[in-house]
């Protein structure tokens, strides 16, 4: 018989030996809104159990929180395979900024050990981008909780109080002293807020920063170790870099990202009678503010700008490209500069680097090295990027292979390129990211490892990995994922490309290695609890080569742990990493891969 964490929380709540975790006044971690336990935990075609269950939650604060405005690329779909029944389970399309969805692992009745809390990035939620590695640590029997925000480009102090409020249900839920969150890109840096708030931090005066020093929840000592992936805790610039991806935001409400620009001319500057304001979707808006959390993120980033590198041919032409960046009035445009953005923003990202995380937190850094990405992720860059990455999909062959050779030689790209990797991006399988410096392909390297902004206070960098692998490759490389990969290849010389990344796949592990940083310590293990525990004893925890030892009802999705499916890109929802067996029905791993769709 197995007495799970579960199962011990109200035991343990009543006889006073946990005390019940609390977050913002009047939030009840005990209290969900709604529950969704049918369809809603499946895939929107059913054949994918993807969790037990789905809690919505709203936290009752009106200082920190209201209403916030979308527009028809930042509502949630009604019915999109890339976010399942998200709308259903927030009851809205566009939910104010107080509520979110708590998605639990499917074996939450078996599951032991320290509780461990997803948190998804900007454009994502809990059953996409954090579905794999989930997964993973779901058949670990580990106990698997992950957040999906009202709106993924929200603002950060908003996002950080719903951190808090997470992890208060978790460990009134679970019984848990601790929690381990793990954290990709924009999602991180609510976790840094999070982790870094005493009750006497002074985050600015921007509205949202008076807000937060007001009701804001001080860190309470609730996590254990907290992996970074990805994360731009040294800002980013990519807008403001990139300028030609003010093209896919010219229209406000299919606008996909904030734009750098706040006018637009487009019969040139010459004819300023024909401007078009960009108020509602630029980072200073005095109109909707359709992004509120994208301007927190903003830096100043060190490598060239890809306008003053002709080399990149067609990559360099970035329309008004220094005017852009340093503010001025261009050929096509107009713009406030980045300096104006980073204030508008409150200059978070330096202020972080003030701040600090609590120093009793065990803290993981996860960067990847490798800029390139699926072609799934092909609208996501031309909104970052502008239209020359679609048009650079027909550049052919020759002319990739000289941008990558001069980008490995100038060492902007910090890792080889295999051939099999040029032929995918000369027939459009792949694209190229960020490329002006190595990164991962939206965040520069030297931004996801800049410890700075979590050490103020004293806490220390556990560990840190870079891995060969771009933005969302980060969440999904593991063996078995490679091989998905490499077996759809087959003999297909067209699917070289498939081969390429699957090997990096397997030889980078990036759940792996999360595995190896969140192991709980072995039974009779005395040794600290902010290292890694490789072996001994059995706390619960599934070691590598353990085979499960399930006893539940053996649901995960309908297949059978190694089946592969037929989907071509493998496993979105299976275990991987550490040499487990994949439980989960296959979903195609470029599903996972992208941001969600553009809507017709």
């Amino acid at each position: 018989m197995i007495l799970t964490l579960s199962l011990l929380a109200p035991l343990l709540v009543a006889s006073g030996l946990v005390a019940p975790a609390l977050a913002t006044s009047g939030f009840d971690p005990n209290t969900a809104e709604h529950v969704y336990n049918g369809e809603e935990t499946y895939t929107e075609d059913g054949t994918v159990h993807l969790w037990a269950e789905i809690a919505r939650y709203r936290d009752p604060d009106t200082t920190l929180f209201g209403p916030v405005n979308y527009n028809s690329e930042t509502e949630w779909p009604t019915n999109d395979y890339y976010a399942p029944w998200i709308a259903t389970c927030f009851g809205s399309q566009k939910p104010d900024t107080g509520t979110f969805l708590l998605h639990v692992g499917p074996d939450i009745a078996l599951a032991t050990g320290t509780p461990i809390l997803f948190v998804p990035g900007a454009g994502d939620n809990a059953s996409r981008g954090m579905i794999t590695i989930a997964s993973h640590f779901d058949y670990a029997l580990r106990p698997v909780f992950a957040i999906t925000f009202p709106m993924s480009e929200g603002d950060v102090f908003q996002q950080a109080e719903l951190i808090a409020d997470a992890v208060a249900v978790v460990k009134a839920r679970t019984g848990a002293t601790h929690v381990d969150v793990v954290s990709h890109s924009k999602g991180g840096i609510a976790t840094a807020v999070y982790l870094s708030n005493q009750a006497s931090t002074d985050w600015g005066t921007t509205t949202t920063a008076k807000a937060y020093n007001t009701v804001g929840t001080a860190y309470d000592g609730s996590v254990r170790r907290a992996v970074f992936i990805a994360t731009p805790l040294g800002g980013i610039d990519t807008a403001y870099r990139w300028p030609s991806g003010n093209e896919t935001s010219l229209t406000s409400d299919t606008a996909y990202s904030p734009s750098s620009w706040n006018t637009y001319y487009p019969y040139t500057s010459v004819y300023p009678m024909s401007a078009e304001s960009l108020s509602d979707q630029d980072f200073l808006p005095d109109g909707k503010d359709l992004f509120p959390g994208q301007d927190q993120l903003l830096a100043r980033q060190t490598p060239t700008l890809p306008g003053d590198m002709p080399w990149l041919g067609t990559y360099a032409l970035q329309q008004d490209w220094y005017t852009t960046y340093e503010g001025g009035t261009g050929l096509y445009s107009k713009s406030d500069g980045i300096d104006e953005a980073v204030a508008q923003g409150g200059d978070l990202i330096a202020t972080l680097h003030m701040k600090g995380a609590d120093p009793s937190v065990a803290i993981y850094l996860m960067a990847g090295e490798n800029p390139l990405m699926p072609a799934s992720y092909e609208t996501m860059l031309t909104s970052y990027f502008g239209s020359v990455y679609t048009d650079a999909l027909y550049q052919g062959l020759s002319a990739f292979s000289t941008i990558i050779a001069t980008a490995v030689g100038d060492s902007l790209i910090g890792v080889g390129v295999s051939s099999g990797e040029v032929q995918g991006l000369a027939s459009g399988a792949l694209v190229l990211g960020e490329i002006t410096g190595p990164s991962d392909g939206l965040v520069f390297v030297t931004s996801a490892l800049d410890d700075t902004a979590l050490t103020a206070r004293g806490a220390t960098i556990t560990d840190t990995y870079t891995a060969n692998l771009s933005h969302l490759d980060l969440l999904y490389a593991s063996p078995i994922t490679g091989q998905l990969l490499i077996d759809d290849a087959g003999s297909d010389s067209s699917k070289a490309w498939e081969v390429a990344v699957g090997e990096r796949y397997t030889s980078e592990d990036s759940i792996g290695k999360v595995d190896e940083w969140l192991q709980d310590p072995s039974v009779g293990d005395t040794g600290g609890d902010t290292g890694t525990d490789s072996g001994g004893g059995d706390s619960g925890v599934l070691d590598s080569g353990d085979t499960g030892g399930n006893t539940g009802d053996g649901d995960h999705g309908g297949k059978t742990p190694g089946e592969t499916g037929n989907n071509p890109l493998g496993c979105g929802t299976c275990a991987t990493g550490g040499g487990s067996p994949a439980s989960f029905g296959l979903v195609g791993l470029l599903a996972m891969f992208s941001l969600r769709r553009r809507r017709n």
